[in-house]
């Protein structure tokens, strides 16, 4: 799942410093001394909640909405949300808001979302078809992060010791599974 994420990522960081314009003939330029002000990192932390039901009959669907809000203080320009769905699952659909790619790989799920203002939230739905012999209890798995992309130039990869796939912090939720 981690490969697959920061391939991800990757990409859109790469196709989006392609339209950045850089002059030919870069110079370098010495900065003059900073007095050392201690300013916070820029990322904006995204706080998920998932709903989800409590109890699922065996064959029917479970669907999770995840709400990715951005609880920092700037904008976010690349948040993804990120899961495992349960060992029951025969199918699995993700949606996401308009601009977002989102996409299924057997059990994991990811989703790129657009840029995510101050306060503003985002919904990603995951609908998930469980099999006629599923029992026990659906144990899912969600997470979400941003990505703040500097102005311009190659440091844009180097988020401020932020490794995606590892930082994350996940949300596990059950639902048990009734016949």
């Amino acid at each position: 799942m981690r490969r697959h994420l920061t391939a991800l990522a990757a990409t859109a960081l790469a196709g989006g410093m392609l339209f950045v314009p850089h002059a030919a003939n870069a110079q370098t330029h010495t900065a003059p001394a900073r007095t050392a002000v201690q300013e916070p990192a820029p990322l904006s932390p995204i706080k998920l909640t998932a709903s989800y039901p409590r109890r699922a009959k065996a064959g029917t669907t479970i669907t999770y909405t995840l709400k990715a809000k951005n609880a920092g203080e700037w904008a976010s320009d690349i948040v993804y949300v990120v899961g495992y769905v349960p060992k029951q699952a025969g199918k699995v659909k993700v949606t996401g808001p308009s601009g977002s790619y989102c996409e299924v790989d057997k059990r994991e799920i990811a989703c790129l979302l657009d840029t995510l203002n101050p306060g503003k939230t985002a919904t990603v739905k995951v609908k998930v078809w469980l099999r006629s012999s599923s029992s026990g209890t659906a144990t899912a798995e969600f997470a979400s992060a941003s990505v703040d992309v500097p102005a311009g130039g190659l440091d844009a990869f180097e988020v401020h010791g932020y490794e995606p796939g590892v930082d994350l912090k996940y949300v596990k939720v059950k639902t048990r599974i009734t016949r």
